[in-house]
């Protein structure tokens, strides 16, 4: 939630994942020869920009999981995140707890 992170906080705290994910990236061959993160010269990797983007935002303590999950499902279906509020969040639970009971919740 952007009113309880800082910024500043917010950099401070994953700036270790902004050296390791790319890290991590190169070492399992993920970028192609001569094509690092953020078009880096480096030999190995690049440390990822960390920015704030506008999302839609929680208005309640208990469905960070649930806008997280949301928020990976559209991201990789390129929809928008605008779809994702607060009050869809109990339509979206129950979905997945029927998706989970079904044995097919997230399934590839």
């Amino acid at each position: 939630m952007i009113s309880l992170i800082p910024d500043e906080i917010l950099k401070e705290e994953l700036a270790p994942l902004s050296i390791t994910i790319p890290n991590l990236l190169n070492t399992i061959d993920f970028y192609e020869e001569g094509v690092y993160a953020n078009d880096c010269s480096r030999d190995w990797w690049c440390p990822w920009p960390i920015e704030r983007v506008d999302v839609p935002q929680q208005s309640n303590q208990g469905d960070c999981g649930m806008f997280v999950l949301k928020y990976i499902e559209v991201l990789s279906a390129e929809i928008l995140l605008a779809t994702c509020t607060s009050q869809k969040m109990p339509f979206f639970q129950l979905k997945l707890a029927a998706e989970i009971l079904r044995g097919d919740a997230y399934m590839a």
